[in-house]
């Protein structure tokens, strides 16, 4: 008696002939295949956010009183000559606006990044001494967790209107709702108080223009001073002296 499956007719020769005889063999490859598929997906690595690297580094400079123009040549120029020069870099791109400026530095696909962000921090540091005073300084590299991923955008208005509504109405709402780490404001313009001081009234006052800029500063802070309950709420009461 003969082990020999019969062959389907007109099969014979042909390829499916082929696969039909050894059709024992096809499964067992597919079974081995499944069983190998379901255990490496077991294994698979999974996240929130894909690991993406980015090779760009942006340097964003906030807390200067200067105009736009000023703070190309005092701010933004020192901080391109000093970074243009770390090892890897292709591109520099910057944008400055009133009172800050962002600096956008794009390196070779093979760089080591993280060498890179220590070196460019490094260059930073370095010309800190040249910029004005009082600045407020970010060296960080392009990540999905540290860079925003929506933005909002206010039109129409003066400048300074538009900056006080998103900080201090649309802000505080996008940072209660769960999920958001950071909410940061961008503006061209920030309201402010120019004080024109009369020379010669300082001078009978015996004051100088830093003791005068000293009582403004004073002045204008803002401090908590106490709690008033009402409608089962906690109301926080703020003075500005």
């Amino acid at each position: 008696m003969s082990d020999r499956v019969p062959e389907a007719p007109g099969t014979g020769g042909t390829l499916f002939g082929a696969l039909a005889r050894q059709r024992r063999f096809i499964y067992l490859v597919v079974a081995v295949l499944s069983v190998a598929g379901l255990w490496a997906a077991s294994r698979l690595p999974s996240a929130i956010y894909p690991e993406l690297v980015f090779s760009r580094i942006t340097v964003v400079v906030n807390g200067s009183a200067l105009g736009a123009r000023q703070v190309l040549f005092s701010i933004t120029r020192p901080i391109e000559e000093a970074v243009s020069v770390v090892a890897g870099v292709t591109r520099v791109q910057s944008r400055a606006i009133r009172g800050g400026t962002e600096v956008n530095i794009t390196f070779a696909e093979e760089t080591d990044m993280q060498s890179a962000l220590e070196q460019t921090r490094a260059r930073v540091n370095r010309v800190i001494g040249e910029l004005p005073a009082g600045l407020e300084i970010e060296v960080e590299r392009m990540t999905p967790s540290l860079f925003p991923i929506l933005s909002y955008n206010l039109e129409g208005g003066d400048p300074p209107t538009l900056y006080d509504i998103a900080q201090y109405q649309i802000r505080p709402l996008f940072s209660r709702v769960p999920g958001v780490a950071r909410v940061d404001v961008q503006a061209s313009d920030v309201r402010e108080v120019q004080v024109i001081a009369d020379p010669a009234r300082l001078a009978a006052q015996g004051m100088t223009f830093e003791n005068l800029a000293d009582v403004i500063r004073q002045s204008s802070t803002v401090s908590a001073v106490g709690r008033m309950p009402a409608n089962y709420r906690q109301y926080l009461i703020f003075t500005t002296s």
